[in-house]
């Protein structure tokens, strides 16, 4: 495992091009990492930055927080039944004192994070809280680890990483919860085609793709119709010093 890297902040937009696939193939956050998130917030206004399509902002507007999408691609907010904003970590189109948390889910690692602390500190209330949600594979099990390299699913958070949030914000807290996600072959294929490698590539390099999945899962370790696949979901929590 290594630390979370970005060669190049802009492959973050790509997501944009397929919100659909993204919607529907990858998974949402468990109970536990939404309970940490609720319990956390001095109040109910959040805005989710980088909130794409809304697999986090649903899931608390549902638990009766005041949610507010940001993100800097109208195509995925038009897949997010939250209210929404386009703006970025950078540069929030909120005003100063005006929310209650911030959280960033899957989206923590595109961001200038010295910038987007000073904004996050702008923007919230007196204590309020920062929080990001990442989910990961969980490469422990090696044909998890296998699956990884094949969809090129990126780098992972070693456990005793933390992101550096700066002198604004207090001590951060980190929780870890398990999940398991049920998938076909074919949403296994969807879930590669989320991928920033993915959507960069040419078909050539999408077939193969597929056909390394296919004689993995099929040859190598049959899978049957269904796979439970294992992640781990980091949740990172700070609050802002008064």
């Amino acid at each position: 495992m290594v630390e979370p890297k970005i060669s190049n902040r802009l492959h973050g937009r790509h997501f944009g091009q397929s919100p659909q696939a993204y919607e529907r193939f990858r998974p949402g956050y468990p109970r536990e990492a939404l309970d940490i998130c609720v319990h956390a917030a001095p109040g109910p206004r959040v805005a989710d930055i980088g909130a794409g399509t809304g697999k986090l902002s649903v899931a608390l507007r549902d638990r009766g927080l005041d949610v507010t999408a940001v993100d800097p691609d109208t195509s995925a907010l038009e897949h997010n039944p939250c209210r929404s904003l386009v703006g970025t970590a950078e540069n929030l189109p909120l005003p100063a004192g005006s929310v209650d948390m911030v959280t960033f889910a899957q989206s923590w690692h595109w961001v200038d994070a010295q910038v987007a602390v000073t904004e996050c500190a702008r923007v919230l209330t007196p204590g309020g809280v920062v929080a990001i949600l990442v989910n990961q594979l969980d490469v422990s099990h090696k044909w998890v680890m296998r699956i990884a390299r094949i969809i090129h699913a990126g780098d992972v958070y070693r456990p005793e990483w933390r992101p550096n949030l700066g002198g604004p914000f207090g001590e951060v807290e980190a929780h870890v919860s398990t999940f398991t996600q049920k998938l076909t072959f074919d949403d296994l294929v969807g879930l590669a085609s989320t991928r920033s490698y993915w959507l960069r590539s040419g078909q050539h390099q999408r077939d193969r793709i597929v056909n390394n999945l296919r004689d993995y899962l099929f040859n190598e370790n049959p899978m049957g119709e269904t796979v439970q696949l294992p992640y781990v979901c980091l949740t990172y929590v700070a609050r802002l010093n008064t």
